[in-house]
């Protein structure tokens, strides 16, 4: 269970994962040592699953973002766990949902422009156990956040 400390320090590393130790025991007016045991425990237990650096889309060449709903006809395990196996392969594809509803995927896709997105519906629809249900093209961002809050 993740006491007010554990919820203080993952607080801190989500808006800044470069911190060091030293830095989370000034923040929260603690030795490094206790710090530095809390933050292997949270890898320990994968509270803490890893680190990473967040890339500007558009500074890298994949400023278009759409939502892609795809739907399967034949709804099978085994098209299930194809479809899942296929889609983790597609770099495009920064995540994907299966959903309860009207559709059963949803796709977060990052390209360059409409032309690379057409691009990449061509390839889905090489898949023959799914359709595209509908697209949503991303006009700007309103809210970006990486931040769970924990209470």
């Amino acid at each position: 269970m993740l006491d007010n400390v554990d919820k203080q320090i993952l607080g801190l590393l989500q808006k800044n994962a470069k911190l060091t130790i030293k830095e989370l025991a000034e923040e929260l007016n603690l030795t490094t040592s206790p710090i530095f045991e809390r933050i292997k425990r949270l890898e320990k237990e994968g509270v803490i699953e890893g680190y990473v650096a967040l890339l500007n889309p558009e500074r890298v060449g994949k400023g278009q973002v759409v939502f892609c709903n795809v739907s399967m006809p034949i709804y099978t395990k085994e098209n299930i766990e194809n479809f899942e196996n296929i889609v983790r392969s597609m770099p495009q594809v920064l995540e994907c949902y299966h959903l309860a509803g009207l559709v059963d995927y949803q796709l977060k896709v990052y390209v360059k422009d409409i032309k690379e997105y057409d691009d990449f519906l061509k390839q889905l629809a090489e898949i023959q156990i799914v359709k595209v249900h509908s697209s949503a093209v991303v006009l700007h961002d309103v809210k970006y956040s990486t931040v769970i809050q924990i209470d």
